[in-house]
């Protein structure tokens, strides 16, 4: 049963980043940091709020304002494409043959992509065993901030990984906006050249074309009506109550959206990553 008003939670969490783009190159800013601002809810004997830390485990503690922990030890300074199904493995083109990427290798020690980390928590008491939060996107302020015309969004994806499981992988479009005639498809692979919502997967050394695994950032966001609220139909993620979960952040220029090419030049915007909590209740 879900509870549409009286228990609902939200957390605002700011990736403070600026972003811009050279041809097949992005600067990305070392002032990341993420803020929460928590609703809590309070009922009865019920009490639930929406934590947000830039450590996990016994060091948690609860901020208004949680710095991004850089994951990867490479530098971070230039982002350069890239590719990925599943963010785990990542693909590069150390060179181009006649304009077209046709030679691949697997990105080591994670470079020319950002990966930081951030922990949440669905702190609550006095709730049934087995009640669970469902975690959401809000979009209400604004979900890329106020500079947002940069092109280079359209070829840029934002990956979240909960407690490093790939199976909670969801990979995001940040626009739908095109390029238009700018667009390039210069992917080929097995001889053939990659489509508009073809991505590349490596295993096992062997990289091959499967279908783009992203989705809009829409399908995981919450909308606000006058008087009602829109939930997706699927969440981010299921938490348990009281448990802290990491939260993986990729960001990353998808080498084979034909977006990404030298139509791009030193566009900026402001990314902002913001979550919305629903508490399901057991029933029975």
């Amino acid at each position: 049963m879900k509870h549409m008003f009286r228990t609902w939670f939200l957390s605002v969490t700011s990736i403070a980043a600026l972003l811009a783009l050279a041809a097949t190159y992005a600067w990305f800013t070392s002032n990341r940091a993420v803020s929460t601002s928590v609703a809590t809810a309070r009922s009865g004997e019920e009490t639930l709020e929406l934590q947000i830390s830039s450590r996990g485990g016994s060091g948690f503690q609860s901020m208004d304002t949680a710095a991004i922990q850089q994951v990867n030890q490479t530098s971070a300074t230039y982002l350069m494409p890239v590719s990925t199904a599943d963010l785990v493995n990542f693909v590069y083109v150390p060179m181009t043959v006649n304009g077209n990427a046709s030679t691949f290798e697997e990105v080591k020690e994670e470079k020319y992509y950002y990966h930081g980390r951030v922990y949440l928590r669905a702190q609550g008491t006095g709730w049934p065993q087995g009640t669970r939060m469902n975690l959401y996107l809000d979009q209400t302020d604004g979900f890329l901030g106020r500079n947002t015309d940069g092109k280079m969004l359209s070829a840029a994806r934002l990956g979240l990984m909960f407690d490093g499981d790939a199976s909670t992988a969801a990979i995001l479009r940040l626009t739908e906006e095109e390029l238009g005639s700018k667009q390039v498809y210069n992917t080929v692979i097995n001889g053939k050249t990659l489509g508009k919502n073809q991505v590349l997967s490596s295993k096992n050394h062997t990289v091959q074309a499967v279908t783009d695994p992203s989705v809009s950032v829409a399908d995981y966001t919450v909308s606000f009506g006058s008087e009602d609220i829109q939930i997706p139909e699927k969440a981010l993620l299921s938490m348990e109550l009281n448990k802290v979960y990491t939260v993986d952040v990729y960001f990353y220029l998808e080498g084979c959206d034909p977006d990404c090419s030298d139509a791009i030049d030193f566009q900026q915007a402001d990314l902002h990553l913001a979550f919305y909590g629903m508490v399901e209740e057991v029933t029975g």
